[in-house]
């Protein structure tokens, strides 16, 4: 069996995948928030079928894991979005500092602002951020109306969080976001140095 060569990134392509792992890392936690609610609520649902399956006191269980499972989804939406949020805003102050108020950099018109001036980015022109669009605009509808209208939002939270740590790498990329030099290891610096001196 061939052995698959190692791929060697260098330091900028390291550093933007670390951005994507870290978009990756806050998906992972609303799954497994998600699972531990699935979980809970099949085992309540379980209990309460076993203990009195004929009784009209307990019909409304039904509804009470329904409404359960319906804000999961709507946290799950909600906390997604917010990966997006969190991570895009660190980049931004990362790159750009003091060129932009870091508490303004979770307004999606700020941040198209900050991306157009300093970058000469368009955030539409990045993979995949259609569907990062929806993702917010079904986070904006959660948080400011009622949400029941709202189709399907397990199913929509499972196609949009794979897109979410591509999106963030593709805006990496983007950006041509990188470390900066005062954030190197003190190793790399001294080796640096010495090599140049």
């Amino acid at each position: 069996m061939a052995r698959k060569p190692k791929l060697k990134y260098n330091r900028t392509q390291r550093i933007r995948q670390q951005v994507r792992l870290l978009a990756e890392y806050g998906v992972d936690d609303i799954d497994k928030f998600r699972q531990l609610v699935s979980e809970a609520s099949a085992n309540r649902k379980r209990r309460t079928d076993e203990q009195i399956a004929d009784d009209d006191f307990f019909a409304g269980a039904a509804s009470e894991l329904a409404s359960i499972s319906r804000l999961t989804d709507e946290l799950s939406i909600v906390a997604l979005y917010r990966v997006v949020e969190v991570v895009t805003a660190k980049m931004i102050v990362h790159e750009l500092g003091s060129a932009v108020q870091a508490n303004k950099m979770y307004r999606i018109n700020e941040v198209k602002i900050a991306l157009k001036t300093h970058k000469n980015l368009e955030l539409k022109n990045v993979p995949y951020y259609n569907a990062i669009d929806k993702l917010r605009l079904l986070n904006n509808e959660i948080k400011h109306t009622d949400g029941k209208a709202l189709p399907r939002l397990d199913q929509q939270y499972d196609r949009l969080r794979r897109k979410v740590p591509k999106y963030i790498f593709r805006l990496a990329e983007r950006m041509r976001f990188r470390a900066k030099a005062s954030q190197m290891a003190p190793r790399r610096k001294a080796r640096r140095a010495s090599a140049a001196g």
